[in-house]
């Protein structure tokens, strides 16, 4: 999208340092659009509470699971950016929505696949309380912790905290599907920059534990929309780090924090 796509969907008396959410349609826009993927997102955490018990599923069932959790924690901190897209679909210069979101949810349909070899990996070893998986989570949350502050989380956050600069960053424009596609998936790699060791924590600590997936949503959200979600981010690397030292310390505490799955025999 160029700068004057940008301009295109803007109230011509607004001045430049004007977010989008204040043009001609923003509020219907905040309506018709943000109001449905939180809602979205409310009934996705219902269906991941359904499957939220079983860590033996087939790929394929990890996979639909996974992206419905995804939807879930994901969709409220990125409905600002939908928003923007949108508002610009409306006055025809950019390619459909669903063309954007089929680029942003392939990026997270093709992370089920180390999401899924995780989940195995720790499946077996969870139900059995293993000492040596309580010390994995702690070293986990340790990565974690650690990349909240590194350079490459700063740029990430910083992409995601700015969608209108995201558009305006795109040298083509977005009216052909394969550059709104395009869009969608860079836009989901910046998302998965976030949060992917957020996510590699979640899975070690039982893949679908609906618990932790919520106070990660809440997370990943503050960062993305509140306006200290700079200082969001590094207080959850404190936080990562505190809770990563004590299960490398005392492996019981895993028992506490997660709750063991039930085994399912695949079909």
């Amino acid at each position: 999208m160029s700068v004057t796509t940008i301009a295109a969907v803007q109230r011509p008396d607004s001045g430049a340092a004007h977010s989008l959410w204040l043009a001609d349609g923003g509020r219907r826009a905040l309506t018709r659009v943000v109001l449905p993927i939180l809602l979205l997102a409310a009934v996705a955490w219902v269906y991941t509470t359904q499957m939220s018990g079983s860590m033996s599923m087939t790929f394929a069932a990890f996979t639909s699971s996974w992206l419905v959790m995804m939807v879930a924690m994901m969709l409220p901190a990125v409905a600002p950016v939908v928003a923007l897209y949108v508002m610009a679909a409306r006055r025809g210069v950019v390619a459909s929505v669903p063309i954007f979101l089929a680029g942003y949810l392939l990026v997270w349909a093709v992370s089920s696949l180390p999401a899924y070899a995780m989940s195995r990996a720790v499946s077996e070893p969870l139900m059995r309380g293993s000492p040596w998986l309580a010390r994995l989570a702690g070293a986990a949350l340790l990565t974690a912790a650690v990349y909240q502050l590194t350079p490459w989380k700063d740029v990430c956050l910083r992409h995601c905290r700015s969608p209108l600069s995201f558009f305006l960053s795109r040298t083509r424009g977005l009216s052909q599907n394969r550059d709104a596609f395009a869009a969608g998936a860079t836009h989901g790699l910046y998302c998965l920059g976030c949060c992917w060791a957020l996510m590699a924590v979640l899975i070690v600590l039982g893949g679908m534990q609906l618990g932790w997936a919520l106070v990660l949503a809440a997370v990943i959200t503050v960062e993305k929309l509140a306006p200290w979600g700079a200082l969001a981010a590094r207080l959850t690397a404190l936080t990562a780090a505190g809770v990563g030292i004590a299960l490398i310390a005392a492996p019981a505490l895993l028992q506490h924090l997660v709750t063991v799955p039930v085994v399912t025999t695949p079909m």
